[in-house]
């Protein structure tokens, strides 16, 4: 529902004709002012109506976290899921990779 060019350059005619081009300015402020006011009020109704909704979605869970280390070599803060220094490249876990399988015990 909105309001296209055409309606909105004949009210603009009607009221440049009804109020004369002295006052049309002293009454196009005032309309907005009401308007600025009429909107805070409704954002303001609601806030407080969002506020005491009993069926309101409970506020989303953070997330805890992450654990972080420092590298060895260049005490560069990384999380615990880097396996290699982003700024010196050294390996930072050992049990990165599985260990190679064992052959099958012959018997």
């Amino acid at each position: 529902m909105g309001i296209d060019l055409e309606t909105l350059f004949i009210l603009a005619v009607l009221a440049f004709i009804l109020f004369g081009p002295e006052k049309l300015p002293e009454y196009a402020a005032t309309l907005g002012k009401f308007v600025a006011k009429m909107r805070q009020a409704s954002s303001e109704m609601t806030r407080q109506y969002q506020d005491q909704n009993p069926f309101r979605y409970p506020p989303e869970p953070t997330l805890p976290p992450t654990p972080v280390s420092t590298c060895p070599h260049c005490q560069q803060t990384v999380t615990l899921d880097f396996a290699f220094c982003p700024k010196c490249g050294h390996r930072l876990k050992e049990d990165h990779y599985p260990p190679p399988p064992q052959p099958p015990l012959e018997s």
